[in-house]
């Protein structure tokens, strides 16, 4: 602190740290690049411009996305890079780190915007794809790009919404093709679905009443027994970790 005080007064010469590196200027035409120490420089005439060279985490600000098929996504990501050759990072680019932000941005967007609902669960090929787009741009700019990945890639609550209405409806119809497959009229099953009451005869009608009542309760059989099959299905799984953890216990023993 001392040294850049007496350095910023005097500005004969200008301090260094690790993990920096300087690019010189004499009479604003860019000359070496100098490590860490202290480096002296004719006032006025001379001058340096210090960059970080270590390892730098650029950490991007929340982005909302929509989907190909129309969903809504929030992405939060982060990229790691290290400025390896200051010269093309300091002219090539008015401001690295806000270049930078703006370029990854604009990359992520075009990626995850062409994805889907079942597409976008594979962030494996989109970081791999991202990297690529980016690496061009690295090294026009002197960096290495280090890691890309996503923090955060999930639907938002609207999104999510539909999700789960889409899942609910799927489960829907697989109940009511099995209520058919037991042998159900479809307005049985679509009753035993709903909640619903739904005649299918005449009130006035014994037969109707009769034909409904046997298929109601046939379909409270079905379910009943679709019930009790969970429930054994439940305690056979919990009987087998009771096993395997009866059996890690000897092991560990």
């Amino acid at each position: 602190m001392f040294l850049e005080l007496v350095g910023a007064v005097t500005g004969i010469f200008v301090v260094v740290y690790d993990g920096q590196h300087a690019l010189k200027f004499t009479l604003g035409r860019a000359g070496g690049v100098v490590g860490p120490g202290v480096h002296f420089k004719l006032p006025i005439i001379q001058k340096y411009e210090v960059e970080e060279t270590k390892h730098t985490t650029l950490d991007l600000e929340p982005q909302t996305i929509q989907l190909t098929d129309d969903l809504v996504y929030e992405v939060d990501c982060k990229l790691m890079y290290q400025i390896v050759n200051l010269r093309k990072a300091i002219i090539e680019i008015d401001n690295l780190v806000t270049g930078l932000e703006n370029r990854v941005v604009m990359v992520v967007q075009r990626i995850v915007q062409s994805q889907n609902r079942e597409t976008v669960r594979d962030t494996g090929s989109m970081v791999t794809e991202i990297t690529n787009e980016l690496q061009p741009v690295a090294e026009q700019w002197g960096l290495r790009i280090l890691q890309f990945g996503f923090s955060n890639i999930s639907p938002s609550p609207a999104t999510l919404e539909i999700t789960q209405l889409q899942l609910l409806a799927d489960e829907r119809l697989s109940l009511y093709e099995r209520f058919r497959g037991a042998g159900l009229a479809p307005e049985s099953a679509v009753a035993l679905l709903t909640g619903a009451v739904i005649a299918t005869g005449s009130a006035t009608d014994s037969l109707g009443r009769k034909r409904r009542r046997e298929e109601l309760e046939a379909a409270e059989a079905t379910t009943q027994e679709m019930l009790d099959a969970k429930k054994s299905q439940s305690k056979a799984a919990e009987g087998e970790e009771k096993v395997d953890g009866d059996n890690l216990d000897d092991d560990e023993s």
